[in-house]
């Protein structure tokens, strides 16, 4: 597609990522659910586990005190492109 618009393309890139996403969790899922089949031609799938800590800022912020937490977050600024589709007009 040539001289599509920049903002209508990347509406075209993020929609192709959400099937993307979506291909992706039913391949995982499948080899979740086959454990005697996760060898290809070019990849081996493995399957592991991971423990991860996070700290629950809510709770936190209730043991300590909320002006206590706020001395130590930090905040950042960020830029987003949103979309939203437009109404067609036909003519």
């Amino acid at each position: 597609m040539q001289n599509r618009h920049p903002a209508d393309e990347l509406g075209d890139v993020r929609s192709e990522i959400r099937r993307l996403e979506d291909r992706e969790e039913e391949l995982r899922a499948y080899l979740l659910e086959h454990p005697d089949d996760r060898k290809g031609t070019d990849y081996e799938a493995s399957v592991g586990t991971q423990q991860r800590k996070r700290i629950d800022l809510r709770a936190l912020a209730d043991e300590i005190g909320a002006s206590l937490l706020g001395r130590f977050t930090r905040y950042a600024t960020i830029t987003m492109v949103k979309l939203r589709e437009r109404e067609r007009v036909d003519g």
